[in-house]
């Protein structure tokens, strides 16, 4: 037996849209590519027409991976949640290692989950921490810590997304039981994770940094704005009336959201990256 056969299967699945960088791109998918474990195969979803840099990324890595690189394609962008829920078809596999297109998976990171589901092969999710950087993984900004034991994970989902989508695993058999990616315009994950916390599954955060995640200032424009406001209260809601959370979180949460929409975006900068995300 190698070192390889030792290992549940794995997929990663990824999404790739029109606005990607593909310098970031090609970064990630090297990422990949140097783990201590491989993968099975990379589904790539591509979410409508690419730009001609990107094909070429992809048909770069494309001649390393040869089959085990399966392309779904989407002939109009709809989201992550829908190419998600797409591209989960296409995992052979019953792991699914979630992965972002900008983001640098850390070299162990594949191996060190899997250790994790051979001593628990119980779990439905097993994620881990972040740090953020600009430019390159030594220019770290911030960091996103999340709760590591289920209790922890079940009490912090009523307030906040309690993991950070680019390091989970999950388990397809599991995921598909919960009713899979949903398109809930940018709260897709954290709708996800209500799903299986309603569902009493074993979930999991390790107390490691698995995923050097990229940041700028996207992504505090992302965090504002009327419609993920309304979006965004309109799920809490939901997820109330599903069991999650009580009328005290409900209330706390729509009054933090309604506070970061409405301030200017350098204060929720300033906000992410020394409290919400340590730096």
């Amino acid at each position: 037996m190698n070192k390889f056969d030792k290992y549940p299967p794995f997929s990663v699945l990824m999404s790739i849209y029109i606005k990607e960088n593909p310098i970031y791109f090609d970064q990630s998918l090297k990422s990949i590519e140097q783990q201590t474990i491989l993968p099975n195969e990379i589904v790539l979803v591509e979410d409508g027409p690419l730009t001609p840099k990107l094909y070429k990324v992809i048909d770069n890595h494309k001649l390393i991976w040869k089959d085990k690189l399966k392309i779904v394609k989407i002939t109009q962008n709809g989201g992550l949640g829908s190419a998600l829920r797409l591209g989960t078809k296409y995992v052979s596999t019953n792991w699914i290692a979630r992965m972002d297109t900008d983001d640098i998976s850390v070299q162990d990171r594949f191996e060190t989950q899997l250790k994790e589901i051979i001593k628990h092969p119980n779990y439905a999710v097993i994620g881990g921490q972040i740090d953020e950087f600009t430019d390159n993984p030594d220019n770290k900004v911030g960091s996103r810590e999340v709760p590591l034991k289920k209790v922890d994970i079940y009490k912090y989902i009523q307030y906040r997304n309690p993991f950070n989508h680019p390091t989970v695993m999950i388990n397809k058999t599991k995921l598909l039981k919960v009713g899979g990616y949903k398109s809930t315009d940018r709260l897709e994950d954290y709708n996800l994770w209500v799903q299986f916390v309603k569902n009493k599954q074993e979930v999991v955060n390790l107390n490691r940094v698995l995923v050097h995640m990229r940041v700028n200032d996207d992504l505090y424009q992302r965090r504002g704005g009327i419609r993920y406001l309304k979006n965004y209260m309109k799920m809490k809601h939901k997820w109330y009336k599903q069991g999650i959370g009580t009328y005290k979180s409900v209330v706390i949460s729509d009054i933090s959201m309604i506070a970061n929409t409405i301030m200017p975006e350098k204060f929720r900068k300033y906000l992410y990256q020394n409290f919400l995300h340590k730096n």
